[in-house]
């Protein structure tokens, strides 16, 4: 199983960062992909709200196609915290939830140089995201595949 991507995204939809790992295909505009990212989970969540028997709606956590999967995470102040991953990982929508609690919270949060809504560029936010996300079992599936072959 292989981590093809991060996305975070504030409540209007502007990207505020985006890493990448192991992704198989290349984007060609990263901008239209964050669009197309952020479009898919507006539209899903909706959907799922729309869709749901309880009220308030179900909340989207993650779901697949036959090429990857897409883990979600939503914060109480609309931050979105998105993973792409490989078919067959399990949800990781809890990781993200650290990542915002342990990651986001500290580096970024707490930080006084920080405005919000911009791209954020704290190298300790960047570090501390490679770690997590290379600490995850499904990362280091990959990096095994990867020095077998």
């Amino acid at each position: 199983m292989t981590v093809y991507a991060f996305y975070l995204f504030d409540r209007q939809g502007n990207c505020l960062c985006y890493r990448e790992w192991s992704r198989p295909k290349l984007m060609k505009d990263a901008t239209q992909d964050q669009k197309n990212t952020f479009g898919v989970l507006f539209a899903l969540k909706n959907f799922c709200k729309k869709l749901s028997p309880q009220q308030p709606g179900g909340q989207l956590k993650n779901y697949s196609t036959d090429v990857y999967s897409l883990h979600y995470f939503e914060s109480a102040t609309g931050l979105r915290f998105v993973l792409l991953t490989s078919r067959g990982t399990g949800d990781l929508s809890g990781v993200l939830r650290d990542i915002y609690l342990n990651v986001y919270v500290d580096t970024v949060t707490r930080n006084p140089l920080y405005v919000p809504g911009k791209s954020i560029q704290s190298q300790l936010f960047l570090s501390k995201l490679d770690s997590t996300i290379k600490a995850l079992a499904c990362f280091q599936d990959n990096e095994e595949r990867k020095s077998t072959s």
